[in-house]
C-alpha cells in the first residue's frame, strides 16, 4: 500500500488573536497549477460577527453558478457563497464607498484583468471574483485567512504587514467568515463537510488504497484510525 503524507500546518491568522490551534476541518484547494494542497482551517477567534443572509431569491437564482465556478476553480462554494453575502448580500448592483462593483464587489482594475466586461452581471462577476479568490489562495501559499485578508483589503496590504492588516474592517471580515465557516455563529453549521466543530490542528494522510484513495487523520499510539474516501474531480 502507497503512503503519501502531507503534513498539514494550521494556517495562522496573523496579528489576529487565535482560539488555539483549533481548526474546522480539512480544505482541499485546487491551485491554478493543477496540483491539490490540503490545507487546515484556521479558528475564526473572537470578536466575529454575524455574515448577512442576503436576498433568498437573488441567493437561489445565483447559486448553481457559485456551484460551477467553485467547482471549476477548486473551492469549496460554501465559503464562496460567505464572501458573496459579506460583500454585498448577493446584491449585483452594490457598489462601495471606495469603487467595488457587483456581486462579489469587484475593483475595476480587477474585473478587467478577468476579463469581466460586464461588472453588473452576476453571473461573469461570480466566475470574475472567484477567479481572484483562487488566484488569492495561490499567491499565499492556500492560507484561507491570508486569502480573505487579501479580498477584503486587497494583497499588497497583506504582504506589507506581513500578515492580516491591522484593519478593524480587515480583521472583523476575516473572522466573521471563519466562523461561520466554522459554524460557529448564528447560521449554523455549513453543509459539505467543512463546518464540524474545530478541532486541534494535526496532519492528514493520503493513503492509496487500490484505486481509491482515503484520507485519514494520522495514527497515534494507541488511537484508532479514522479514514474517509476522498473524491477530488
Amino acid at each position: 500500500m502507497r503512503r503519501l503524507i502531507i503534513a498539514v500546518a494550521a494556517a495562522v491568522l496573523a496579528g489576529v488573536s487565535l482560539a488555539g490551534d483549533r481548526t474546522s476541518g480539512v480544505f482541499i484547494f485546487l491551485a491554478p497549477d493543477g496540483t491539490r494542497r490540503v490545507i487546515n482551517v484556521p479558528a475564526a477567534g473572537s470578536y466575529a460577527g454575524a455574515v448577512p443572509d442576503g436576498l433568498t431569491e437573488r441567493r437561489e437564482q445565483l447559486w448553481p453558478t457559485v456551484q460551477e465556478a467553485a467547482r471549476i476553480n477548486g473551492l469549496d462554494p460554501n465559503l464562496v457563497d460567505l464572501v458573496i453575502r459579506m460583500e454585498s448580500g448577493y446584491n449585483s448592483r452594490a457598489v462601495s464607498p471606495k469603487g467595488a462593483r457587483g456581486v462579489m464587489q469587484l475593483m475595476p482594475g480587477t474585473a478587467a484583468l478577468y476579463g469581466v466586461r460586464n461588472v453588473f452581471d452576476p453571473f461573469q462577476n461570480i466566475r470574475g471574483g472567484v477567479r481572484y479568490l483562487r488566484d488569492l489562495l495561490e499567491r499565499f501559499n492556500s492560507d484561507v485567512a491570508l486569502a480573505l485578508a487579501a479580498y477584503n483589503a486587497g494583497p499588497d496590504a497583506v504582504a506589507r504587514h506581513g500578515g492580516v492588516p491591522p484593519y478593524d474592517e480587515t480583521r472583523a471580515y476575516v473572522r466573521t467568515i471563519l466562523a461561520a465557516y466554522q459554524g460557529e455563529g448564528s447560521l449554523g453549521t455549513l453543509t459539505g463537510g467543512f463546518g464540524r466543530p474545530a478541532r486541534r490542528a494535526r496532519p492528514v494522510e493520503l493513503i492509496a488504497d487500490g484505486e481509491r484513495p482515503l484520507i485519514s487523520n494520522s495514527r497515534r499510539s494507541g488511537e484508532a484510525t479514522v479514514s474517509r474516501a476522498l473524491a477530488i474531480r
